[in-house]
């Protein structure tokens, strides 16, 4: 890998992707909030169409006034991601997701069709990342009581024996389209990948009504954009989103441009808890059981929304040097964030941004870029 090179520069330091859009209104409902007075007035507001699902809110930006049919474009692709949610929730118990965590420690069970193709990539990702990525470690995440809230620092036993249910090898995927596992008390949680693969979705069903401008988000974390946001000073940069400073709230890291890409962000801000004095973050390592120290956030750029999703985690755990590989293998890019050693200071890992798509904030921040 080549020599990283160190240098200090206006720059950005994030959590979550936050939404960073001009001239917008927002409803709680499916419906328009936008003006469409004429043509040129028109291309300088948003069409912004919303709906919660997956725990968060779905939200698609459109240059108003584009397309006559964007409304009601947008209005569907929510429902597709209300039919994901449906089909990969584990707390639905009808869901194929569900059906699966209950039977399949008993024997192989046919899943949906979409869950299949999900299974597959994730198992795909765990593969190519190491274990890194791992559709299975939910056990690990109630051991240490982030799913309920009730914090608490495992024995060794207990996370050895919370170790020994988790694990991808043990997702079995049959050729004929049918789903086992073969240890017992293996659960499957398709969180940290669910969202983005229903941005994909989305972007699939825009794409088929001839769509070309528009960006979506689920809950921030998860961002597709594609196509151009009209009428703005950068034009033909694409969409701008703004990523958060992991430490100091209500202050940004960089505004990025996003041109037909997708981004993923994961962060422990605001999930972890203190025990005896130190720190434990809510982000995993699926092969020790242990919070991850020292990674504020981590940013994935590929150009699918699921990957990103995926790959976000997978980096947050891998640490700069091994996502910089990782990423140069694959083709992708990233932006981790690292704790400095001062109050509030952080060192910043990039890799796959150019300079038109960044704008740098925080003078302060150390930067460290790869090739």
């Amino acid at each position: 890998m080549p020599k990283p090179t160190s240098y200090r520069r206006d720059f950005l330091k994030g959590r979550a992707v936050q939404k960073s859009l001009e001239n917008t209104t927002s409803s709680q409902q499916p419906t328009s909030s936008a003006k469409s007075p004429n043509q040129s007035e028109a291309n300088s507001y948003l069409l912004h169409i919303t709906r919660k699902a997956m725990a968060c809110d779905f939200q698609v930006f459109l240059n108003a006034g584009e397309d006559e049919h964007a409304t009601e474009a947008a209005v569907e692709a929510l429902d597709i991601v209300e039919e994901v949610e449906d089909i990969l929730s584990v707390y639905r118990s009808h869901s194929s997701a569900s059906q699966l965590n209950q039977l399949g420690s008993q024997r192989a069970i046919p899943v949906h069709p979409v869950l299949l193709q999900l299974l597959k990539q994730a198992k795909q990702l765990w593969e190519s990342t190491e274990g890194a990525f791992d559709v299975t470690s939910a056990s690990l995440s109630k051991l240490w009581g982030f799913h309920q809230k009730e914090h608490n620092v495992p024995s060794p036993e207990n996370l050895k024996q919370a170790l020994s249910h988790t694990g991808s090898e043990h997702l079995i995927i049959h050729e004929d389209g049918s789903v086992e596992f073969d240890r017992p008390e293996l659960q499957i949680n398709l969180g940290s990948i669910g969202k983005g693969y229903a941005l994909d979705r989305c972007h699939h069903h825009f794409v088929g009504h001839n769509l070309t401008n528009y960006l979506i988000h689920g809950g921030l974390s998860s961002v597709l954009a594609h196509g151009n946001r009209l009428n703005q000073t950068n034009t033909g940069k694409g969409w701008q989103i703004g990523l958060r400073h992991p430490l100091i709230p209500d202050q940004y890291l960089a505004h990025l441009w996003l041109h037909s890409h997708a981004t993923g962000t994961s962060g422990d801000a605001n999930q972890f808890f203190y025990h005896q004095g130190k720190r434990y973050g809510h982000v995993l390592d699926p092969r020790t059981g242990q919070p991850v120290e020292n990674i504020l956030s981590a940013t994935a750029f590929c150009h699918t929304a699921a990957e990103a999703d995926a790959l976000a985690t997978a980096f947050f755990v891998m640490g700069p040097e091994q996502t910089a590989d990782y990423c140069q293998l694959h083709d992708h890019g990233f932006l981790i964030v690292e704790q400095g050693k001062q109050n509030r200071a952080t060192i910043l890992h990039m890799r796959g941004l150019g300079e038109d798509q960044i704008e740098l904030i925080d003078p302060s921040a150390k930067l460290i870029t790869y090739d």
